[in-house]
């Protein structure tokens, strides 16, 4: 590897990258390998240790060729450099790289394979390459918590980083309990620390009807966004513009995260028969839509194009998330319709230019009507209402968000998890594996996994912070399953000590986490009387 890793290095200067940059580069016959590999999330994949550290000069150099691609990875790398450490970077092309710089380049063609994968130089200056922006940025995010534990420092030596699986994804339910918008801001930001790319928000729900009387009228219902087709249909007081939710994709989009906006239909749908009752199925309940009514397609047609239409669309990403969760299947003439519909949203949605993902279902709803699953994601959150295997020979992408080990309910231990347990998944899991199905680690048709935050109970008290108590550990270790997988010579007790020493992202701390030298916020002596504190 590390012959492989200084070819590759000394490619990019041949090629025409500033030969000043580098004076030293690791693997040259003799080099004594002493640093072992840094504790990152998610951890490298490939690490060759060198001797010492490099320490900053606080100037980012950007290769003159790629200098347009690369500014706004550079200048948000500043900007979070600044944040961390207090110390203003500066971003410079055109100038030779010299001790303590960060030198950017871009290298190779774009593939597949390589779409994420960067290689990390670090000798007394760091030389950060990759075939894509996205790629560098991730290696940015590397170099902040190496230099976040070393006190600004980082250990010499060479890695070559890159993910076992291209969906990382987080899900969050606001349609049952609201959030503010800053919290999902900064929640691209805490994904992005860890790598995770896909922030899948579920933008509508409702209660359940036995707990408010077996009364639809009296149970919750929600849709949070700003439709202006629809005046009325986004809940008062609680909910996001328009504009806020571009603006967040937005910053999503600088921060190499996607935004997977959820409209859950057919069932999960309360918000939208409260609003237009002649589209509520008589027989399967209000939350049900009437999939055999004509008004029901019109309303649909109406909202998603909303969001989907024009020339800058609402919805800003390359997929939309159509729901299909958890509709009636007990007539068979109602399950042909849902694959209809099904299959209906799916094509509606790719004639925007998106891609479509959606809940599986289709075992649940076996059927007759054929469903696209061609560049079809699916959610896949239990075997018996969409059998992996089933689902992966029909030809849809699997993403791994199985219940059982993967779903976040606040304060129930009833079902699901109250806190995932992160040390079993840290030994136990890794995104191949779907319960009692599992595939082979490297089958293309597994294209990831997610986790999921529910909150099925509608006014339990659970603030957007008690959500981030649960989630963010959860977080952290599934960036390393998801990205890197089983790491041989890390322990759980170790992540789970280091992870713990690591911020949340810079410039975010929703957890109000103070750090101190010797680990004390305040100490007084002597108190005196009537002394404030």
């Amino acid at each position: 590897m590390g012959q492989f890793l200084f070819g590759k290095v000394l490619q990019v200067f041949k090629a025409g990258v500033l030969l000043g940059a580098v004076s030293c580069i690791l693997f040259v016959p003799g080099l004594k390998a002493e640093n072992s590999r840094p504790f990152v999330i998610p951890a490298l994949q490939e690490w060759k240790g060198g001797d010492g550290y490099w320490r900053s000069s606080c100037r980012l150099v950007l290769d003159p060729r790629y200098a347009a691609e690369l500014n706004p990875v550079a200048n948000t790398f500043a900007e979070d450099l600044a944040v961390m450490f207090g110390r203003k970077y500066k971003v410079a092309e055109g100038v030779s790289a010299c001790s303590g710089d960060i030198f950017l380049t871009l290298a190779g063609k774009e593939t597949e394979e390589n779409r994420e994968k960067y290689y990390l130089d670090v000798s007394d200056r760091m030389v950060l390459t990759g075939a894509t922006t996205q790629a560098v940025f991730w290696g940015t995010r590397t170099i902040l918590q190496m230099m976040e534990q070393y006190d600004g420092a980082v250990p010499q030596g060479v890695a070559v980083d890159w993910p076992n699986y291209p969906k990382r994804g987080f899900m969050l339910d606001v349609g049952r309990k609201f959030v503010p918008i800053g919290f999902l801001r900064d929640y691209v930001k805490i994904m992005s620390y860890y790598k995770m790319n896909c922030f899948q928000i579920h933008l509508n729900d409702n209660g359940f009807k036995k707990f408010y009387g077996n009364d639809w009228s009296q149970t919750p219902a929600a849709f949070r966004l700003e439709s202006t087709v629809f005046p009325g249909l986004a809940t008062e007081g609680a909910h996001y513009s328009k504009k806020e939710f571009v603006e967040l994709q937005m910053l999503a989009e600088q921060y190499g995260v996607t935004v997977l906006p959820e409209i859950d239909v057919p069932a999960h749908s309360l918000a939208f028969t409260r609003y237009k009752p002649e589209i509520a199925s008589k027989e399967y309940g209000e939350d049900h839509l009437d999939l055999f009514n004509p008004e029901t397609y019109l309303f649909l047609d109406s909202l998603f194009a909303e969001y989907l239409g024009g020339e800058n669309p609402v919805f800003r990403g390359k997929e939309v998330h159509i729901g299909t969760d958890e509709y009636d299947n007990s007539d068979p003439n109602v399950v042909e319709k849902f694959r209809f519909f099904t299959d209906y949203y799916i094509k509606y949605v790719e004639g925007f230019g998106k891609k479509a993902v959606a809940w599986g279902a289709l075992t649940h709803a076996r059927g007759d009507l054929p469903v696209k699953s061609d560049e079809v994601l699916l959610d896949i959150w239990y075997n018996g209402y969409a059998d992996p295997f089933e689902m992966a020979e029909l030809g849809f992408g699997l993403v791994n968000v199985a219940c059982s080990q993967l779903y976040i309910i606040p304060l129930t231990a009833l079902y699901y998890h109250d806190y995932l347990n992160i040390e079993w998944i840290f030994n136990n899991w890794e995104p191949y594996m779907f319960d009692d199905r599992i595939f082979s680690r490297n089958d293309r048709r597994v294209k990831g996994g997610m986790f999921a935050v529910w909150n099925d109970y509608i006014g339990n008290g659970i603030t957007f912070k008690d959500i981030h108590h649960r989630a963010y550990p959860a977080m952290q270790t599934l960036s390393l399953k998801m990205w890197t997988g089983a790491v041989d010579d890390l322990s759980f007790a170790r992540f789970d000590s280091c992870r713990r020493a690591l911020s949340e992202a810079p410039g975010v701390n929703i957890g109000a986490k103070v750090k101190t030298m010797d680990g004390k916020v305040l100490q007084v002596s002597k108190l005196k009387r009537n002394q404030k504190l």
